[in-house]
């Protein structure tokens, strides 16, 4: 007698499995249904989609041999879902997202019965702010996705990576979200970097109610001296649960008594028209006290685009309150949702120097076409806050996007409220013709601590850049990926192991390693690095690292590019970290990259200057340390009277002037 599948995949979730093209899966389907291992067949349809046993096809991918993932039995339930299970249901996907909050709170889960699990739920949620009626509601079905949420957790490696991974697949079913979709990683950065400016110690931030990946981040971010606060709103039930898996507890005061930040994100609902975005925008305003900030990110077609006449009067009126003190237009593409529409960034909050209204300034800033890289995110927040300063601050920077208009005047202005940002934005690279002088003048800076790599103003054409699944496919380039390892084989002694934390310091590679003896048996395929291997990986953010060396292990979901030494096709395995760094980030992010290249002549003394450049620095960073020590090191002995200082310099001086 056959049994149901516990878990169902349709094609796209095979592809996502597999880590290959959705056609590449459908491909499979037809090309081997005749052969004597065929593809799985489909047990059922739901939406019109094919379903699959999720675990026939892991079984077949791995036996076969087909894809680029060969854990697909241990990632089978990342990919799929219960027969009775929508992730387009938002209930379900509550219940769901409650089961992954309680695990992290409950040691044995899977051992409760339905009761029981009601009864945990009251216990860890009593004022049910997170989770209690969602699990009261799953306890009354019966607790069917319980099994499903724990293979979930152990397929994402961690409850976080299962939250994260509910929120983007219930996300993709909901493409009518619109601007109230996900925001990308580096919409949410922005956010993220203009709330650190404004913060200070001792201060509160109040997050976004609406937005869990982004309130998380956010309180992710934040030193213990700030408390964290979220308003008591319907969709803060989402927050608190992600905030509980992310270990971020929040204060228990809704309204702080000190100085507090605010972050908002509008639209909070699918929906909202541009009234109801400026109502909530105006709400956050009048919210905010003589002391008070805030940052908002929301559609540029409500915040600084042209509207109907009576949305400009409700937008003028929230202008009049003379909070706003930065305004900026960003580029389209960071909702996920709503990838053709282009959002905007206000900051908010009174200047300070006792600026009188009618001299009051705002900055604005157009980046339309400007891409939110690491840099031009710290030179627009910067640009933003200091129109939060006086006459004297505005003086002292030097502005990169921003432009100046008079507060009284952009309240009456009709159209767009960035018309006037006419600057003209810092290209991200040097007019080449201004490269061979702008070399020689930084080499005489530098020719104390390195003999400068010679040049010679010379036009020739270069490689374009080109996109990391091109060079693969020209075979330039490879792409490998990383090992899962079990965590109770790390130790001190042995291979040195690369995490993905790792490339935030790679100062700190070297302190986790693995017994060779053990890893070569637990993975007899893995491939170790080489020399000039380039380390990355695509989320929280895109990071990469050069291994001179080679001869380490990659810690999965970090991964490999290799260049391949007889064709390298212009690449040089620094500036492609250089490019990954700051670059676009999330799930595939990777196969949008663009790396530059070089002529092939150039190849060599580049790398050489780039080698010769990073020994110096290191050197330098070292000589930096040990004047560092050597002074802590004289104060300890001062202070303590361990030892006197003798002032020599101060004798020689007064014998030479008897």
């Amino acid at each position: 007698m056959s049994t149901a599948p516990s878990l169902l995949i349709d094609l796209a979730g095979v592809a996502r499995l597999a880590g290959v093209q959705r056609p590449v899966a459908s491909m499979w389907r037809s090309r081997f249904a005749s052969t004597s291992d065929p593809f799985p067949r489909a047990v059922g349809e739901k939406g019109g989609r094919a379903q699959f046993d999720a675990q026939q096809v892991a079984d077949w991918l791995v036996r076969s041999g087909h894809g680029n993932n060969p854990e697909a039995r241990k990632d089978a339930a990342a990919s799929a879902a219960p027969l009775d299970f929508s992730f387009a249901d938002s209930s379900a996907v509550a219940e769901l997202e409650a089961l992954i909050a309680l695990y992290t709170q409950i040691e044995d889960l899977d051992g409760l019965t339905p009761s029981r699990i009601e009864e945990a739920g009251a216990e860890v949620d009593p004022r049910d702010d997170m989770l209690q009626a969602e699990i009261a509601a799953h306890a009354r079905r019966g607790v069917p996705w319980l099994e499903y949420a724990t293979h979930l957790i152990d397929a994402a490696y961690s409850p976080s990576a299962a939250l994260t991974l509910v929120t983007q697949r219930h996300a993709v079913s909901q493409r009518a979200a619109g601007s109230a979709g996900r925001l990308v990683t580096d919409a949410i950065t922005l956010v993220v970097d203009a709330v650190l400016a404004l913060v200070r110690e001792g201060d509160a931030v109040i997050l976004d109610a609406s937005d869990a990946t982004l309130s998380s981040t956010l309180a992710g971010k934040l030193g213990d001296d700030v408390s964290i606060v979220l308003p008591a709103e319907a969709g803060s039930r989402r927050v608190r649960r992600q905030l509980l898996v992310d270990g971020h507890w929040l204060t228990g005061a809704e309204e702080p008594k000190t100085r507090s930040v605010v972050a908002a994100r509008v639209p909070s609902a699918p929906g909202d028209d541009v009234a109801g975005i400026l109502r909530a925008v105006d709400e956050v305003s009048l919210s905010l006290r003589d002391s008070d900030a805030a940052v908002v990110i929301g559609p540029a077609r409500a915040l600084v685009d042209p509207v109907a006449p009576t949305d400009e009067r409700a937008r003028a009126d929230i202008l009049r309150s003379g909070r706003v003190r930065g305004i900026a237009r960003l580029s389209a593409g960071l909702v996920d949702s709503a990838a053709r529409e282009s959002l905007a960034f206000w900051v908010l909050g009174a200047p300070v120097g006792g600026v009188p209204p009618t001299e009051r300034v705002t900055a604005v800033a157009d980046l339309t076409a400007i891409s939110l890289t690491s840099a031009a995110r710290a030179d627009l927040v910067s640009d933003l806050i200091a129109g939060m300063g006086s006459r004297g601050d505005l003086r002292a920077h030097q502005f990169r996007f921003a432009t100046f208009v008079r507060t009284s005047s952009l309240q009456a202005r009709s159209g767009s409220l960035v018309a006037s940002a006419t600057r003209k934005p810092v290209p991200a690279t040097t007019d080449t013709a201004d490269l061979p002088a702008l070399l020689d003048l930084a080499a005489d800076t530098v020719r104390a601590d390195i003999s400068p790599v010679e040049i010679t103003p010379d036009s020739h054409d270069v490689p374009r850049a080109t996109s990391v699944p091109e060079l693969i496919e020209a075979r330039h380039l490879r792409r490998i990926p990383g090992t899962r390892l079990d965590a109770d084989l790390l130790g001190p002694d042995g291979l040195i192991v690369v995490t993905p934390s790792d490339l935030d310091n790679p100062a700190s590679i070297g302190r986790t390693r693995i017994d060779q003896l053990a890893f070569a048996a637990q993975n007899s395929n893995a491939q170790l690095t080489r020399p000039g291997d380039v380390i990355f990986r695509t989320s929280p953010t895109a990071a990469a690292w050069v291994d001179a060396e080679g001869s380490k292990v990659v810690a999965y979901p970090a991964r490999v590019l290799r260049i391949t030494a007889s064709d390298p096709g212009g690449l040089i395995p620094e500036v492609i970290a250089a490019d990954i760094n700051g670059a676009t980030a999330g799930p595939g992010a990777w196969k949008r990259w663009m790396l530059r290249r070089v002529a092939p002549r150039t190849l060599a003394p580049l790398r050489r200057a780039l080698a010769d450049i990073s020994t110096t620095r290191e050197d330098l960073e070292a000589r930096a340390s040990r004047l560092t020590d050597y002074a802590d090191l004289i104060v300890a002995g001062a202070t303590s009277g361990a030892v006197t200082m003798l002032d020599t310099n101060h004798a020689a001086d007064a014998a030479t002037t008897q």
